[in-house]
């Protein structure tokens, strides 16, 4: 995804690692690096299941 590099994509792992896999995209939010700009440069290209 455009604006996601190793260490963000890392910061994205050891969250799901730490409290299991998202189930609200706005649990991004949640992850270090990931502030409201980012997040809304990404939620119309996520999707969670």
């Amino acid at each position: 995804l455009p604006g996601i590099g190793p260490a963000l994509a890392q910061n994205i792992i050891q969250y799901r690692e730490d409290n299991g896999p998202l189930v609200m995209i706005e649990e991004l939010l949640l992850v270090p690096g990931i502030g409201e700009a980012k997040y809304d440069g990404l939620r119309d290209s996520i999707t969670v299941e």
